[in-house]
C-alpha cells in the first residue's frame, strides 16, 4: 500500500546518480547573492542590498555537504537574493532532476491556463478524456491536483517514455477507484498524469511545450522542462521536472510577488492564492509523505495540499505560513509567508535523508532573518 512512493525514489536515484557529474562542481562555497551578477542569480538584485549575518547558515551547509557530497541553496526576499551559495558537488546552477518539486511548476501551468480561460479547476474529466467513464467521469482537475481523486497513486504506463500522455490516461481510465472522489487524501502521481492529458486536449499543445511557453520562458528558466530522463510524449507532471536552484527561485520568486515578475504578469493574483489553498476539502489523509518522520516534526503529518504544493505550515485561522514540494531527490523548494521569503535546497540525497537537514536549513534561517511582509502574505491573509 505504501510501495509507490518507495518505487518512484529508486526509479529517481538511479538517474539523479547518473547526472551528478552534470554541471559545475565547486570544493569552496560560491558567492554570496550580492556579489552574484543577476544573470547568474535568475533575479535583479534591489539597488541597496539587505545584509544578514549567515556564518551560521555556511557552517550547517558545511556540514550537510559533508554528509552527502553536496549541496546548494538561494534564499530570496521579496525581489532580492539575500543568499546563494553552493558546497562540495553543487553548484547553484548545477541542472538536475527535481522529482515531485516538479509539482508546484505543474501547479503553475494548470493555473495559468485557468487566467487563459483555457481551463477550469473544477472541470470534469470526461470532457476532455471520454475513456473516463460512470464513477470516474466527473473527477475534476481540483481533485486531481490536490491528490483526492480516488484514483491510484501510481501505473505503469506513467513511467514508460515510449508511450504518450494520451494512450496512458486512457489506460488509467480504466483502472478501479481506490477510494470514493473527495473522500481520502492519497498523495501520489496517477490523478496529475490525467489533468496534464487534459491541459494537452484543451490547448492542442503538448505538456512540455506548454509549460515551456507559458512558464519557463517568461521567466528566463532556460534550462527548466520536463525532460529530465529524455525527450517523451510522456513528461510525469508529477515527478519529470529538471531545473536549478537558480532558476527554480526564479519561479518562488515570481509567486511571492502574486504573479508577477520584473514587470512580467506569469499569473493572475487570484490564481496564486487559489493555488496555495487547502484544496482537499476535508478529505481523510490516508497517505503523506510525512508519515515516517513525526518525531522530525508531528504537525507535518496533518499537513493538507493546494495545486501542486504542500501547505506545509498555516495557522491557527487557517492563513497559510509556509508551502513547499520536495522532491525523492533531496530538491526541496520552499516559501515563508511571514519573511516573504522563498528558499530552494537541493541536497545530493534522497528525500528521507535530506528531511532533517531541509527543516534544519529552515530553522537557521527564521533564526537570521526576521519577519517583513509582503504582496504574497496579504493575498492569503483571508484564504479560508
Amino acid at each position: 500500500m505504501r510501495r509507490h512512493f518507495g518505487i518512484e525514489f529508486c526509479a529517481v536515484v538511479f538517474f539523479c546518480t547518473l547526472l551528478v557529474g552534470c554541471g559545475q562542481n565547486s570544493n569552496q562555497p560560491t558567492a554570496n547573492a550580492p556579489n552574484v551578477p543577476a544573470a547568474t542569480a535568475g533575479v535583479s538584485p534591489q539597488p541597496t542590498p539587505v545584509s544578514y549575518d549567515f556564518a551560521s547558515l555556511d557552517n550547517l551547509l558545511e556540514r550537510i555537504a559533508r554528509k552527502h557530497g553536496g549541496c546548494a541553496l538561494v534564499v530570496v526576499q521579496g525581489e532580492q537574493v539575500i543568499y546563494r551559495k553552493g558546497f562540495g558537488t553543487y553548484t547553484p546552477d548545477k541542472v538536475i532532476p527535481i522529482a515531485s518539486a516538479s509539482k508546484w511548476l505543474s501547479g503553475a501551468l494548470i493555473m495559468r491556463l485557468v487566467d487563459e480561460g483555457k481551463l477550469s479547476l473544477d472541470d470534469r474529466v470526461s470532457k476532455y478524456i471520454p475513456e473516463f467513464a460512470d464513477e470516474k467521469a466527473n473527477l475534476t482537475i481540483r481533485q486531481l491536483f490536490a491528490h483526492t481523486s480516488g484514483l491510484p497513486p501510481e501505473a505503469g504506463c506513467r513511467n514508460d517514455k515510449r508511450t504518450t500522455l494520451e494512450r496512458c490516461a486512457a489506460e488509467i481510465a480504466q483502472v478501479r477507484l481506490r477510494a470514493a472522489p473527495g473522500e481520502e487524501f492519497y498523495y501520489g502521481g496517477v490523478s496529475m498524469h490525467v489533468a496534464g492529458r487534459m491541459a494537452e486536449v484543451a490547448t492542442g499543445r503538448s505538456w512540455n511545450e506548454l509549460f515551456v511557453e507559458k512558464i519557463a520562458a517568461p521567466l528566463g528558466m532556460e534550462q527548466t522542462d520536463f525532460f529530465a530522463y529524455g525527450p517523451t510524449g510522456n513528461p510525469r507532471p508529477a515527478g519529470d521536472a529538471r531545473s536549478s536552484v537558480d532558476e527554480y527561485a526564479r519561479f518562488l520568486r515570481m509567486v511571492l510577488q502574486r504573479g508577477t515578475v520584473d514587470g512580467k504578469q506569469i499569473l493572475s493574483a487570484s490564481s496564486v492564492t487559489e493555488m496555495h489553498k487547502d484544496q482537499t476539502g476535508g478529505a481523510r489523509i490516508t497517505y503523506t509523505i510525512y508519515e515516517r518522520h513525526a518525531a522530525l516534526d508531528p504537525g507535518l503529518l496533518q499537513a493538507r495540499y493546494g495545486i501542486g504544493m504542500w501547505c506545509e505550515k498555516v495557522n491557527d485561522s487557517g492563513q497559510l505560513l509556509e508551502a513547499s514540494s520536495q522532491g525523492a531527490l533531496g530538491f526541496s523548494p520552499w516559501i515563508d509567508v511571514e519573511r516573504n521569503l522563498a528558499g530552494v535546497l537541493s541536497i545530493r540525497s534522497s528525500f528521507s535523508l535530506a528531511l532533517p537537514d531541509y527543516l534544519a536549513v529552515k530553522d537557521q534561517i527564521r533564526r537570521t532573518v526576521p519577519p517583513q511582509n509582503g504582496p504574497f502574505q496579504a493575498s492569503t491573509a483571508n484564504s479560508r
